[in-house]
Formats: structure tokens, sequence, C-alpha cells
């Protein structure tokens, strides 16, 4: 019984590191998107499909933030979404 239980805290650890992992990496592509459409910067692509990257990157960056607060509901981890 303990090795499941340190096998299910160790999948829970892992879970919600690559949460946050991807919350501030989403948040590091927010940024420089912003700055991209901002100077005027857009390589490969038109400023239009730019702004439709961005758009879907903040998407994204709300689907981590949910899955980071479901895992933190179930793991009883601090509660980094507190106001």
């Amino acid at each position: 019984m303990k090795n499941k239980i340190e096998i299910s805290n160790t999948i829970k650890d892992q879970a919600h590191d690559k949460a946050f992992a991807n919350i501030h990496s989403c948040e590091l592509d927010i940024r420089r998107l912003k700055e991209e459409i901002r100077a005027n910067i857009t390589p490969f692509i038109t400023a239009e499909q730019n702004e439709g990257v961005l758009r879907l990157a903040k998407k994204e960056l709300k689907v981590w933030n949910y899955l980071a607060q479901l895992i933190e509901m179930d793991y009883g981890k601090v509660d980094y979404f507190a106001e």
C-alpha cells in the first residue's frame, strides 16, 4: 500500500510541476507575442496571423490555469490562485 501512495504522490508532484511549467511557458509566449505585435515584428507570418497565435496562447494559458487549480484541489498544494 505504501508503494501505491508514493507513486500517487510522485505522479501528483509531476503533474503539479508540469502544469506550472506550462503556465510559465505560456506567459513567456504571450509576452513575446505582444512585443512582436507592438514592434510590428512578425517573422514568417502576417500580423493578423500573429494576433491569432496570441489569442490561442491566451486560451492555452486559461486551460493550464484551470488544470493547475484542479491539481491543487486534488492534492492540497498551496493555493497559488487565492486572491
